[in-house]
This record gives C-alpha cells, sequence and structure tokens, in this order.
C-alpha cells in the first residue's frame, strides 16, 4: 500500500500494545484500518502525563485545523477513492481523512498523538465528574440521614 501524501510504500509497525498499523517512513503518517482507532484509544500504552498537565493548546490546535482543511483532498491507500475529511469526535480540533468505502482512516503526523491526548483528557474530565457526583450524593443521602434521625 502507498502513503497518499508523498507514494512511499507503507510499512507494517506495531503500535501501542498488539494494534497493527501501515505508517510512512517519510511523512510520518498512518493509515489506521477500521476499528484500530477505537482498538488505539482504548489502550494506554504511551505516557502522556506532560501533554496532561498543560492547559490545552486551543489557539494552536485551531491553527493546525485550519491548516488541514486548505490540505489538498486525498485518495485512499486501498480503494483509492477521494477520502472524506472530518473532526474526530466532534470537540478534538483534529481533522482526520475517512474512507466512506472501506472506513479507514489517515491520520497525517501527530493526529494520532493528539487524537490520544484528547481522550485522555476527556477520560480524565469524566473521572473527576463521577466522584464529584458520588460526593454530592453521598451528602445529600448524609443529610437525609440526619433529618431523618432528629425526626
Amino acid at each position: 500500500m502507498k502513503c497518499p501524501i508523498d507514494q512511499c510504500e507503507l510499512v507494517h509497525k506495531t503500535y501501542e500494545e498488539n494494534v497493527q498499523v501501515d505508517a510512512c517512513p517519510d511523512c510520518g503518517g498512518m493509515w489506521l484500518d477500521p476499528r484500530e482507532l477505537e482498538q488505539i484509544q482504548e489502550t494506554f500504552g504511551h505516557d502522556y502525563s506532560r501533554e496532561l498537565a498543560q492547559s490545552p493548546d486551543l489557539g494552536g490546535r485551531a491553527y493546525e485545523m485550519a491548516k488541514a482543511k486548505s490540505r489538498p483532498e486525498v485518495a485512499c491507500p486501498k480503494c483509492h477513492l477521494t477520502m472524506e475529511r472530518r473532526e474526530h469526535g466532534g470537540a478534538s480540533q483534529v481533522l482526520i481523512d475517512v474512507c466512506t468505502q472501506c472506513r479507514g482512516v489517515w491520520l497525517d503526523k501527530g493526529e494520532l498523538q493528539a487524537l490520544e491526548v484528547f481522550y485522555e483528557r476527556m477520560n480524565a474530565g469524566a473521572e473527576q465528574t463521577d466522584e464529584t457526583f458520588e460526593a454530592i450524593e453521598k451528602g445529600f443521602f448524609a443529610s437525609l440521614l440526619h433529618i431523618l434521625k432528629r425526626a
């Protein structure tokens, strides 16, 4: 399979635990077959604690997204159809190229890492929300029990 950016031969590479991807040795882009992106997002093979400790660079991500929108469309390395460019995950500020025919995904250099940081940040926020809800819930029931004991 050839890279849709520079036509180099893609090489098989193991990413994280056991996800096999096809990577371009020249441009650093990556081809993911259907479900491979989800498999990567479900594993925690890379340590992004440094990136997570920093505030998200929303301005930089917006700039990268605008640059990505202006790039020429790319053809699917499998189907050779023009891929659709869209933001992944709704609010990730990462545009990815998706083949509407075979459902594969092309990620330019750095996009996979940006998505992983985004999802880890989202997961951390969800955990904090759950902990906050549990604390509120415990506080409510403790107060209710206290009121009932007094009655």
